[in-house]
């Protein structure tokens, strides 16, 4: 059934891929049910899909991977996190309708394939022809689904992925909050639970971005004892600070176990949770020890982490291709010598969206005010960008 309040066609303003490194402001065309081949986007029929219009859309530093990715191609819509109004649904639609505000998870799942079913919606074997596992806005090699940030999008089926709000003006009032419950938080939380994270936990986040604060705060939510965030950015350290976490100023001279010690009054932790964060020390000395600036954040955190400890890594790291696969250097004796588990991969993020939103919603939990959530006009989305990879300590926001 098509609703009454179907999107316009034509053409509309978007954030697209401009070249290597350069996000621009352009126009892609609107979505539809039957969509047609375009720059990063795979033809298809899905009456199984709504059109949303978008309220938020944000930029994550997985879309800075994207500009640096030689599969990008050029005008293709960026952006994988939407909280939006539904305005169109295809005729296979039952549960969902017009009206309905919702966020939408990352992962493109279509529910039906065994991994779906087994709650891995992060590794869909029936969305991506290429491989299992499929992200919007980010081109053909992870299912050929067109991003995010733009006015209007397609988000196929909606019956399993959408995540409505049974309050739709509540959301809107709390709109900063519940755009971060389509990626970030359910990361955050994903990489905590995953790690064991609870009462009485201590715990290391590397990397003071997004989504180490969100991996932060979901410590917190779990009941963790104490969390330490380090990077080396001290505008994002003092922002950590002002939201009640404890730091480690990975700039400042002395090992990372002495500077655990200093808060924890041990120099280790029961989990290390690494979104990419590694120290202007590690990003220089990486290339002369072999190994790159990532793998020796991970090492450290092998380091700090207890035996019998976990490690948890939401931070994306390149697969690479078959036959060409990267050599980052993780310290795999460390792992094996400390009984260390570890756990990675795509987050499952739908599955946590009920719990996550109640929190959120009727719990007060203000993750928007931690991850420094900014609204700005999506107009302004490349200057986003360029400050999201300049270290900027907030999580953009991009509001049509």
């Amino acid at each position: 059934m098509t609703g009454d309040a179907a999107s316009p066609r034509g053409t509309q303003r978007a954030v697209v891929f401009g070249g290597p490194d350069r996000a621009e402001m352009g126009e892609a065309p609107m979505p539809a049910l039957e969509t047609r081949a375009a720059p990063g986007v795979l033809p298809r029929r899905c009456d199984h899909a709504v059109i949303v219009r978008t309220l938020a859309t944000c930029v994550c530093g997985s879309d800075l991977h994207t500009l640096h990715n030689p599969g990008a191609a050029p005008g293709m819509v960026l952006g994988h996190e939407l909280t939006g109004v539904v305005v169109e649904v295809g005729r296979d639609v039952q549960r969902v309708k017009v009206g309905d505000v919702c966020s939408v998870p990352f992962n493109v799942a279509c529910g039906r394939c065994a991994n779906c079913r087994a709650g891995l919606t992060g590794h869909c074997q029936g969305t991506n022809p290429a491989r299992p596992g499929a992200t919007y806005g980010m081109g053909e090699a992870f299912g050929g689904w067109a991003g995010f940030q733009a006015e209007y999008s397609l988000v196929p089926y909606a019956d399993f992925n959408l995540y409505v709000f049974a309050d739709p003006d509540q959301a809107r009032e709390r709109l900063l909050d519940v755009a971060m419950i389509g990626d970030i938080l359910p990361t955050g939380y994903h990489a905590a639970r995953s790690a064991g994270v609870a009462p009485g936990s201590t715990v290391y986040v590397a990397g003071a971005g997004p989504v180490g604060l969100a991996s932060a705060a979901a410590c917190r939510l779990l009941g963790a004892a104490a969390v330490v965030v380090g990077d080396f950015n001290a505008e994002r350290l003092a922002h950590v600070r002002s939201v009640g976490f404890a730091t480690a100023d990975l700039a400042a001279d002395g090992a990372l176990a002495d500077k655990l010690a200093e808060v924890l009054g041990v120099p280790h932790v029961d989990v290390g949770i690494d979104c990419v964060g590694a120290s202007d020390a590690a990003v220089m000395n990486a290339g002369a020890e072999g190994i790159t600036p990532g793998a020796r954040a991970l090492n450290d955190i092998i380091g700090v982490v207890r035996p019998g400890g976990a490690v948890a890594v939401p931070g994306v790291y390149s697969a690479g291709t078959p036959g060409a696969r990267p050599s980052l250097g993780v310290w795999l004796g460390g792992v094996w010598s400390k009984a260390i588990t570890v756990t990675s991969g795509a987050t499952p993020a739908r599955g946590y969206q009920d719990d996550l939103a109640t929190a959120v919603l009727l719990g007060g939990f203000g993750i928007g005010e931690i991850v420094r959530a900014t609204e700005i006009p999506l107009d302004q989305g490349a200057a986003a960008y360029a400050r999201s990879a300049a270290g900027a300590s907030s999580k953009f926001v991009l509001v049509p």
